[in-house]
């Protein structure tokens, strides 16, 4: 009976066993099943599928890598509308002072549809009109411009058209400085590109062209102006938009030209014959798109300590800073991660009172001997001014350390004077009794003598 007994029991267990067997390989099957479901392997594949986007003719360059990384109908002709006066912004800073009057003229205070206003004979400078071309997109504005160039839009056009030959735009064709429709002005998502990539490396036109909100003094002729950006993600933060410009014939017939920075990823994005329903989706998605199809490599994390910045006149005189986010670098086709290097650039002029989380410094990350990303560096605590010596750069702590250390040694200094008076104090107390008993004895002597010598 016994082994009977055990018989079942070790059948029993087999079932056991093999039932549990087959409840394991279900959970480790189920398990794997969800693990493949949020692979982030996997949603990056399914992530950089090619976008489809209303635009007819489209392009994305990334300027880290020298690489188109979209193109749709890149080389088809379109109409720009306002994206043109990225030409005339760019023409006019490379040929005119910022601060260069300009008296508006009738021509071009005649200029209709989208305008800045302007009044014949009204004077504005260079600077005033290149906001009121990039921002409010005002057509008198660029006239202004093209005729403080070059005298009268003729002259001016050609000069619009030699340039873009001069860049590489074959398929472009200008014959105004506004970007109104006309049957010989046109380009490619391609050539504009090159437009877009010359204009905004200008620092000016990139300032001008990234403001959101500019406020313009009154004139001989107007009350103070305020303009205001119609470039999409310029005005969200964190975007990575930095500066662009519009372009609007109907609703249906959009154009868009933008830069876009960031973690140094660098792009250059043109659409063209967009809505402008789908203009502003069409451009996130490729931004999306250029984010997961070119390769970054990690240089920083975020939070690396990169050592001291140096606070004039703090309460103290040295932080520790941090990296506020992670760096990338983001290599040329084909190139070496040894071309990487980096510098920690700090501020030389960080003074209190100073915040947590503000900017002293800069981790630079180079590809070779171009800078291709700066890291901003943080500090974790706040600075509050310093006393006095923190002029020359001591701190209220080692001030305090100072001042202890030199009342220590001016107390010693006493005590020791305190001992040293006292020491001469009794050195001449015991001479003044020596003296005395000197004179004591040297008197006992005389009586002696003269005792003696009257008993003679």
């Amino acid at each position: 009976m016994i082994p009977k007994r055990r018989d079942e029991a070790v059948n029993q267990y087999t079932i056991r066993s093999g039932r549990i067997g087959r409840i394991c390989l279900v959970v480790i099957i189920a398990a794997a099943l969800l693990l493949s479901a949020v692979d982030p392997s996997a949603a990056k594949t399914e992530k950089v599928e090619k976008p489809t986007v209303y635009a007819g003719g489209a392009v994305v360059y990334c300027e880290n890598t020298g690489e188109t990384i979209f193109s749709q109908n890149a080389k088809r002709q379109y109409d720009p509308y306002s994206i043109t006066k990225l030409m005339t912004a760019l023409l006019a800073v490379q040929h005119l002072p910022l601060d260069k009057t300009v008296t508006v003229s009738e021509k071009a205070a005649a200029q209709g549809e989208s305008t800045m206003d302007l009044v014949k004979g009204e004077k504005v400078t260079v600077e005033q009109l290149l906001y009121g071309a990039l921002l409010l997109s005002g057509n008198d504005a660029a006239y202004a411009l093209g005729e403080a160039v070059s005298g009268n839009m003729t002259d001016f056009v050609r000069l619009m058209n030699k340039t873009a030959r001069n860049i590489g735009c074959r398929s472009t064709h200008f014959e105004n400085a506004t970007g109104i429709q006309s049957a010989g002005h046109y380009t490619t998502a391609a050539d504009f590109m090159q437009i877009t990539r010359v204009a905004l490396s200008n620092s000016t036109i990139r300032k001008v062209a990234g403001t959101r909100v500019y406020r313009m003094d009154a004139t001989n002729k107007s009350k103070a102006r305020t303009m205001k950006t119609h470039v999409p993600l310029v005005n969200t933060e964190n975007s990575g938009v930095y500066a662009g410009k519009t372009g609007l014939w109907q609703t249906d017939d959009c154009t868009l030209a933008v830069g876009y920075e960031k973690n140094g990823l660098q792009l250059f994005i043109v659409l063209l014959k967009d809505t402008e329903a789908e203009r502003t989706n069409d451009l996130k998605k490729l931004i999306q798109y250029a984010e997961n199809s070119v390769q970054g490599i990690q240089v920083v994390k975020a939070g690396k300590e990169t050592g001291k910045v140096r606070i004039r006149h703090g309460a103290v005189t040295r932080l520790q800073t941090y990296t506020a986010e992670r760096g990338y670098a983001y290599l040329p086709k084909e190139g070496s991660e040894s071309l990487i290097s980096t510098k920690t650039v700090m501020k030389s002029n960080v003074q209190a009172p100073v915040k947590a989380g503000q900017v002293v410094g800069y981790y630079n990350i180079y590809v070779g001997e171009d800078v291709v990303n700066k890291v901003p560096l943080v500090v974790r605590e706040s600075v509050e001014e310093g006393w006095f010596p923190s002029y020359i750069g001591i701190s209220n702590r080692a001030s305090m350390i100072i001042g202890a250390v030199l009342l220590g040694i001016i107390a010693f200094l006493i005590w020791a004077a305190c001992m040293r008076a006292r020491a001469r104090r009794r050195r001449r107390e015991l001479h003044r009794r020596r003296v005395m008993r000197m004179a004591e004895e040297e008197l006992r002597r005389e009586q002696e003598r003269n005792r003696r010598d009257w008993n003679i």
